[in-house]
């Protein structure tokens, strides 16, 4: 049953990076749904990050800025997993709603990160800082972490 629900998750992100878009919005939310009967796996972290930062994104693709920072806010509503601890949750769709001018909605997704990036030695707050005086912090690694089927799963 797990692996069902992991390899869900791999197709959601061959799928994103197929940019099939119409796909990626129906296997998001398979994947949110299938997440509530996973909660104890170390996977549901990441299916609730994963999920809400793609199903954002394609909001964000329609115009839908307050539904993507809506899903934005979700991503980081997770418990958390082992790959978010050490290597930190994904950017993407922070740095698509900063060029959106959605700068208190990321600030408030940084802060919120701050329990799941417990290794970030002090990166969340450098971005921060960098934002709040008017920058796009460069994201590096983080800008496909966990949303690059290549790198997770």
């Amino acid at each position: 049953m797990e692996t069902e629900f992991v390899q869900l998750g791999r197709v959601l992100l061959h799928a994103y990076a197929r940019r099939d878009y119409h796909a990626v919005d129906r296997l998001a939310k398979n994947y949110l749904a299938a997440a509530e009967n996973f909660r104890e796996s170390p996977n549901y972290g990441n299916a609730i990050h994963q999920a809400n930062t793609l199903l954002g994104l394609m909001e964000l693709r329609h115009g839908r800025i307050d539904r993507a920072t809506e899903y934005l806010l979700e991503s980081a509503r997770t418990p958390g997993s082992p790959q978010l601890k050490s290597l930190g949750p994904s950017m993407l769709l922070a740095e698509s709603l900063l060029a959106a001018g959605q700068t208190n909605a990321v600030e408030e997704y940084l802060r919120d990160c701050r329990k799941l990036w417990r290794l970030s030695f002090g990166t969340l707050r450098r971005w921060r800082r960098q934002i709040s005086r008017g920058r796009i912090p460069n994201f590096g690694a983080n800008r496909s972490y966990l949303i690059d089927y290549k790198s997770f799963g």
